[in-house]
């Protein structure tokens, strides 16, 4: 029996053959007949995809594309972010982790630990030493270990303010490199595209057909995820103990490993003691401010029923410690009518309170304030001379400006929050800041910067003359935190026309002062003086200028440019005096800073704030009064006084060998001379 011949090999039409050469039927949406060989065409499995015209189908791959590769590097971009910060004193390099948790490493001595608000992700923390600038002083250790010790506790005070900047540091840094690495991805998959000559859909889908290749790539995928995800997360750390000396502060969540632990529980009470001092005394002086606002008959402008304003005198005694002058006026919330030493008028008041100057009902000034700066009229006070002299033009109606002005704030975050409750108690529109808000103007100081920012109630500008312990970098910080930093051009503040510029001078602690760019103040002064004389002429004159140094606005008072100039400096009130031809007000520390004193913690001096107000529409000084804090934390609200007269006409009536109305050469402060000399606590 023959066997049977071999089956002969399928034709090109048998079920599931190919021609010789043929390709593989299509894949989704292929016109081919299906498998079975049935002659029907393969439906799509997308039949809708297919009915888009071509251009939507291209604009949603694309958008696809975009949106896919926009996810990976924003994971990339977060899960890799860091930036270099400060921790209170110290600088610190900060990276997100997978952790959940926040992980202050501070070496052999372990590690503080807090649970992080966005789990799963975490930060790690690496601390490094206190920048030199600040550890400088070393005549005395133990002045700096104190300096040092109030520096943690200016950052428990405001840990939000301290942290915010490193936070800030991390979303740009993630945002960054989000850029670059979706930058990368497009840039990628465009060079695929153009080296597949426009077929890289189709030579992906081969390439995955091909046995093994899928799975090669998940299991590469889902490693390199795995790998990433390990790293983050870091080594497994202890769980750490609580601290009972940190119960009802802003860490008693902290968790603390190591040596450290035993340490904090030992010494640790010793902050937190001094935390919690300083924070009663602040919560005390926002207590005692509000209550005297709410006692106060005329809290945000002079009452217009009442009597004249007095007018100021210029005669502010200095302390003999050099710090804050010494007011008389009756603490928290029963301010007197009179002022003593702190040179608030009026000196001519009687027992009866009857002020010596004549105002309208606005608020401002006579002009019949004599050369002097010291109003004219009788010594009663009657002030029926001032009204024969009233110009004859109509009134035009005031549209008062409050500012909140303060200046050598010196770092004393404690401050911070009284600050803006007096900003919001006021109605102030704007913040004006004459300088030395910081220290040394080191990168750790931004904490500082963002408590004051973050203090002002919301829709507050601020406004910032930066001052000789203020550095370039400080006023990064300024404008970073909101600020409105003066760079020597003209500003408008709620119509209000500002000039003022920077100090050219940095004065780090323990290093002296340096210069910080191609100026000396003098010369400053002068330059700040020639636009301000510009802008006169231009018929934009300016209101106010505003520097940090009392010398600066010398030349502009003298020339008749600047009608006022506020400043800081000398750690003493002088003035609203004349000066030049203009007035000028030197306000003493609103941190109670005095000489050899630290600016941390409750008050060592008497700390002097100003709320002042401008008339917008003829940007004339209209009024003013003092806020002072006590070491006590009582609070003193001076009285609403107008500001004198500039004296135009001096040089030219002393060379006709008069002396003006009302100027029996007293001369209060107006004659141009320079003030005292710098007394050792000018800063």
């Amino acid at each position: 029996m023959s066997p049977e011949p071999d089956a002969a090999p399928p034709g090109p039409d048998a079920p599931g053959s190919h021609a010789a050469g043929s390709h593989a039927p299509d894949p989704v949406g292929s016109d081919a007949p299906d498998a079975a060989g049935t002659g029907r065409e393969r439906q799509p499995l997308l039949p809708w995809w297919h009915e888009l015209t071509p251009t939507t189908r291209k604009a949603v791959r694309a958008g696809v594309v975009l949106l896919v590769t926009l996810v990976i590097a924003a994971g990339y971009g977060v899960l890799t972010a860091s930036t270099r910060s400060s921790l209170g004193p110290h600088e610190a390099d900060y990276s997100v982790t997978l952790s959940g948790d926040v992980a202050i490493d501070l070496g052999p001595l372990g590690s503080v630990i807090l649970e992080s608000p966005v789990r799963p992700l975490g930060v790690d923390v690496v601390v490094h030493e206190i920048p030199a600038e600040l550890t400088a002083v070393a005549a005395n250790p133990v002045t700096g270990l104190a300096d040092d010790l109030a520096a943690y506790v200016q950052f428990f005070s405001a840990p939000d303010a301290a942290i915010s900047n490193a936070v800030d540091g991390l979303v740009g840094d993630a945002l960054g490199r989000t850029v670059i690495a979706w930058s990368a991805l497009l840039l990628l998959i465009a060079a695929a595209r153009f080296a597949s000559r426009g077929l890289l859909r189709t030579e992906v889908a081969q390439a995955l057909r091909r046995p093994g290749v899928a799975a090669l790539v998940v299991v590469l995928v889902v490693g390199l995820g795995m790998a990433t995800a390990v790293d983050l997360a870091g080594d497994e750390r202890a769980p750490g103990q609580r601290v009972e000396a940190f119960a009802d502060t802003p860490l008693e969540e902290v968790r603390i490993t190591g040596r450290l632990g035993s340490l904090v529980d030992t010494y640790g009470s010793y902050v937190v003691e001094a935390y919690r001092e300083n924070e009663e005394f602040y919560a005390q002086v926002q207590d005692n401010l509000a209550a005297a606002y709410e006692d106060d008959p005329a809290p945000r402008a002079p009452d217009p029923s009442a009597t004249p304003l007095a007018v100021a005198t210029g005669d502010a005694t200095p302390s003999a410690t050099a710090g804050p002058e010494t007011p008389s006026e009756t603490p928290a919330g029963s301010p007197s009518a009179t002022e003593g030493a702190s040179g608030t008028p009026s000196a001519t008041e009687g027992a009866s309170g009857t002020p010596s100057a004549t105002e309208g009902a606005s608020g401002t000034p006579s002009a019949t304030v004599g050369a002097s700066g010291t109003p004219a009229g009788s010594p009663s006070g009657t002030p029926t001379e001032g009204a024969s002299e009233t110009p004859s033009e109509p009134e035009v109606e005031p549209e008062p400006v409050t500012f909140v002005v303060v200046s050598d704030l010196h770092c004393n975050v404690g401050m911070a929050p009284v600050v803006g409750a007096l900003v919001d108690l006021a109605g102030a529109d704007a913040l004006l800041d004459a300088g030395d808000t910081v220290m040394s103007g080191t990168s750790v100081e931004s904490y500082c910067v963002n408590a004051f920012a973050q203090a002002l109630p919301d829709g507050v500008q601020a406004v910032v003359a930066p001052g000789n312990h203020d550095s370039v970098q400080t006023a990064e910080q300024f404008r970073d935190a909101g600020y409105t930093v003066l760079d020597g051009r003209v500003v408008d503040v709620a119509g209000v026309r500002i000039l003022g510029d920077t100090d050219p001078t940095l004065t780090a602690v323990g290093s002296g002062t340096q210069p910080e760019r191609e100026e000396t103040v003098p010369e400053m002064g002068l330059r700040l003086a020639a636009t301000a004389c510009e802008a006169a002429d231009d018929g934009d004159t300016i209101d106010l200028l505003l520097v940090h140094n009392p010398r600066a606005a010398m030349p502009a008072l003298e020339e008749g440019c600047a009608p006022l100039a506020l400043s800081g400096h000398w750690h003493r009130r002088e003035g609203p005096e004349p000066y030049g031809r203009g007035v000028r007000y030197v306000s003493s520390s609103s941190a109670g800073a005095v000489s050899g004193g630290a600016t941390i913690g409750p008050l060592n001096g008497e700390a002097s704030l100003t709320v002042l107000r401008v008339d917008a529409v003829t940007g004339r000084a209209m009024d003013y009064r003092l806020v002072t804090v006590a070491p006590d934390a009582s609070v003193s609200l001076g009285p609403w006084t107008a500001l004198p007269e500039a004296e135009a006409e001096v040089e030219a009536e002393a060379a006709d060998g008069g002396s003006g109305d009302g100027g029996s050469g007293d001369g209060g402060g107006g004659s141009g001379a320079e003030s005292p000399a710098a007394t050792p606590s000018e800063g």
